[in-house]
């Protein structure tokens, strides 16, 4: 077999194909454009369409391949996307270098967004003298979308699996994971010497059996929701808010000085005193004791907890409805 010619431009020529008594060249084109359903074509110079596979018909819209001879993408796709069909197969003529499986976006002769895994070839005459390019493309649209529907999937799934059911809160297992790579954070701003701060809010509802008892789990749960709600309209969009367990809640005050973490636990706890669950008819009034502390270089999330479990226990000891 000879070695590829390079006419000029550098443009070296591939190597041709073994003629066959068998399986004539017509017999061979025609099946191709006829019967594939990826969609072929073959374009000139200036990249107007000179010979088109049947699946390229349909695609457009048209009753016959014929009808796309002459035209280019132009004719068929937004200005951008053939501005950009065109610097490829421009590109491809200088180089001879293919352009090889791009994902490109296309629409469909009913206006539906096409997704598309395209592939493109310098063209040659029998001499070596470059004519255009040929592509084939091939639809990857349902392959798109399934795995666009599949990444959804998980991301819902992640966000279950960091989320409390009840409340809408992060929960306890998303908790110890944030506390620890706060914890890790700031001390390493510590030791850059920096004055950072965090704050971490303990706090659960006063005498939360009684409201169970006395109205039924049901009505418990919305007062769960409720606090959670009331957590989530007066935090920050850098804090975090999480349901610890049962009725207890835990806030994580990121760049936060103990007097604005005990500020603002004191506005919740004052906001829930003076607004009770309301549901329907039923006027419940709620209380919560809260406590509140600063990183102080503890090593361990069980000190920081420790600590803040504490003072949220010293506040329901001495009367509830406070903050410590």
């Amino acid at each position: 077999m000879k070695e590829p010619s390079k006419p000029d431009g550098g443009i070296t020529r591939p190597y041709r194909h073994q003629p066959s008594d068998l399986i004539p060249d017509a017999l061979i084109i025609d099946t191709l454009l006829s019967t594939s359903q990826d969609t072929v074509y073959f374009k000139d110079v200036d990249s107007r369409f000179v010979l088109n596979g049947r699946s390229h018909m349909v695609q457009f819209g048209v009753k016959d391949p014929s009808e796309l001879v002459g035209k280019s993408d132009a004719d068929f796709y937004p200005e951008e996307f053939a501005k950009q069909s065109r610097q490829d197969e421009v590109l491809i003529m200088k180089t001879g270098i293919p352009i090889i499986n791009k994902m490109e976006q296309g629409m469909n002769a009913v206006g539906q967004i096409l997704v598309f895994s395209t592939s493109k070839y310098p063209l040659y005459d029998d001499k070596g003298k470059l004519i255009g390019t040929w592509g084939i493309s091939r639809d990857m649209t349902k392959l798109v979308r399934a795995e666009e529907e599949l990444a959804k999937a998980h991301a819902k799934l992640e966000a279950l699996s960091l989320t409390d059911d009840l409340t809408g809160l992060f929960n306890q297992r998303h908790f110890f994971s944030v506390l620890e790579t706060t914890m890790a954070l700031f001390a390493r701003k510590r030791l850059g010497g920096f004055s950072a701060d965090f704050c971490l809010i303990f706090l659960d509802i006063d005498y939360f059996k009684q409201v169970n008892d006395t109205h039924g789990h049901l009505i418990g749960d919305a007062v769960l929701r409720y606090i959670a709600g009331q957590m989530m309209a007066i935090t920050r969009s850098t804090d975090a808010s999480f349901r610890y367990g049962g009725d207890e809640f835990a806030i994580i005050l990121p760049d936060t000085e103990l007097s604005y973490g005990r500020m603002l636990a004191d506005r919740l706890r004052i906001f829930v005193e003076h607004n009770p669950v309301v549901i329907g008819d039923l006027k419940i009034p709620v209380t919560i004791s809260l406590g509140v502390v600063v990183f102080a270089n503890e090593k361990l999330p069980g000190d920081l907890i420790q600590k803040a479990d504490a003072l949220l226990y010293q506040a329901k000891n001495d009367g509830r409805n406070l903050v410590r």
